[in-house]
């Protein structure tokens, strides 16, 4: 193993003259230079045992800057990288730009302690003048201004914050890294992860992309069956009534999929670092990892129920994508089918009504209507965070919810997407090859005959799709309200389009009603 702390001794950072300004103003420590030493001989023999990771990088966080944390570290794999005189920073995630503008001071150095000098040709993109084997740079973690940063990138503020290990490292050209992590910690804080942690405070993360850390001094633990929940903040709702719901939702999930999604699993739940209005929230889910920023509701009622929605969409993904080993921009899928698996399943544990479960798929309807420029779900997919992403949700949902009903009419309510996603998770769950997602799922769709019509007019294409037929099978009809669309319940279904509707949770509260007697 490459031991951080020699390297550290023997690489000093240099003033790097592409620095971003306004990060430029800081402790005179960070303005010394790479020096060569004969002690560098040693690295070579310790990089001879080096694990199979890609890399091993130590953050530490500047006692006199809060808000900056320095990163170095080593690429320690005997494997050839590409382009090894390349490195590249994220620039972009999830809609939040200007991630590599944080990154100030960089430094490289080859192999043999040899400082390597380097020149940056686009914002995140350094070339240096030899294999690049140490590198060392300081990056600005406050949080953006820019709401949904808070849920999907790295930020600490004075209590804590949360950690996106591939926003911090080197990026690999789409490659998947895996890395030993060693975060040092200012004094009273914590750190929670789903990631194993040695005995020398190391974390073995198997991919990057995958991985993130809650950090500070304000989280509250509770345990929830399989689930660990933290808490940060006063809510209108207690800690214990969070991890009762995450535990329902995920049995719920568990039930549908045949398998639990993950051994260990953590749900971060906490305000946004900034003054946000009622009624706002992000969610990101990495891995077995959870987190949740959003602003509290105005009403006891309305913050459960809030917090029921948030939880039921975001745990939905620690199966799909995070348990399958599936690439490429499948969101069409894995969006839009957790907004419906997530409507079903509120219907099924009575926090939604039916006609909670209609209202929100008539919205999607209004949604999808209102767009003048149509585009099939896969394209909209590609463009997500161009634009495209209101589109990507509502239709997806849409989509989710016609093969619902393709499926339950041919099978005679037998077959559902419930059936459907487990089908997928189960044939492309971890430790299966990897494969491009949009093939795979379009394979096993296809595999339903009844579902081939909705995939080449709504998914790979851009029309309108006549589901009247479909809706009178199950005995929903659209109606007009306020000029706009609205799916209510024909007034007197037959025998099977009430069977197909009590598939669809119409009388589930009956049910309920009659157990709880």
């Amino acid at each position: 193993m490459i031991l951080i702390r020699l390297i550290k001794s023997l690489i000093l950072m240099t003033a790097n003259k592409h620095s971003i300004a306004d990060l430029q103003p800081m402790s005179k420590k960070t303005r010394a230079i790479f020096q060569i030493s004969a002690v560098f001989v040693l690295i070579l023999q310790f990089f001879t045992y080096a694990r199979a990771q890609d890399v091993e990088v130590r953050i530490r966080f500047l006692a006199d800057v809060p808000s900056m944390v320095e990163v170095e570290g080593e690429y320690v794999s005997n494997e050839p990288r590409k382009n090894p005189r390349n490195l590249s920073l994220m620039t972009e995630y999830a809609g939040v730009t200007g991630l590599a503008e944080r990154v100030s001071n960089i430094g490289f150095a080859d192999r043999d302690g040899k400082t390597l000098t380097n020149k940056r040709f686009n914002i995140g993109e350094y070339v240096a003048d030899g294999d690049i084997a140490l590198f060392r740079y300081f990056m600005n973690v406050a949080p953006l201004g820019q709401r949904s940063a808070a849920a999907h990138v790295s930020w600490i503020n004075g209590d804590g914050g949360i950690l996106m290990l591939d926003d911090l490292m080197p990026q690999s050209s789409g490659e998947k890294i895996s890395a030993r992590v060693k975060i040092g910690l200012p004094a009273g804080w914590k750190i929670f992860s789903t990631t194993r942690q040695t005995q020398d405070g190391y974390f073995e993360v198997d991919n990057v992309e995958k991985a993130s850390v809650v950090i500070g001094k304000n989280w509250r633990e509770v345990n929830a069956g399989a689930l660990k929940i933290l808490v940060s903040g006063e809510w209108q709702f207690t800690d214990d009534e969070a991890a009762k719901m995450a535990a329902e939702i995920f049995g719920g999930y568990t039930k549908t999929f045949g398998s639990s999604a993950s051994q260990n699993t953590q749900i971060a739940i906490f305000k946004f670092p900034g003054d946000v209005p009622h009624g706002n929230w992000e969610a990101d889910t990495r891995g077995g990892s959870v987190t949740i920023a959003s602003s509290d509701m105005p009403f006891r009622s309305q913050s459960l129920q809030r917090l029921h929605e948030q939880m039921r969409h975001e745990i939905f993904h620690l199966w799909i994508p995070n348990g399958v080993n599936l690439s490429g921009r499948y969101d069409w899928f894995y969006e839009g089918f957790a907004l419906y698996q997530s409507l079903k399943l509120g219907v099924a544990v009575n926090r939604l009504r039916f006609d909670d479960y209609l209202d929100t798929l008539s919205r999607a309807i209004v949604i999808d209507n209102f767009g003048t420029q149509r585009r099939s779900l896969i394209d909209a997919s590609n463009n997500r965070w161009n634009g495209s992403d209101t589109q990507v949700y509502a239709r997806g949902m849409l989509v989710a919810f016609i093969c619902d009903l393709a499926l339950f009419e041919k099978s005679k309510g037998k077959a559902s997407t419930d059936t459907l996603v487990a089908q997928i998770y189960q044939k492309y769950h971890k430790g299966t090859d990897r494969e491009d997602g949009t093939t795979a799922i379009l394979s096993i769709m296809r595999s339903h005959p009844e579902l081939v019509p909705v995939i080449d007019r709504m998914i790979t294409g851009s029309d309108r799709f006549e589901w009247t037929p479909m809706l009178a099978a199950a005995g929903i009809e659209v109606s007009m309200a306020n000029s706009s669309p609205a799916l209510r319940v024909v007034a007197k279904p037959s025998g099977r389009q009430k069977d197909l509707l009590d598939k669809l949770g119409y009388n589930n509260w009956r049910k309920s009603t009659v157990n709880n007697r």
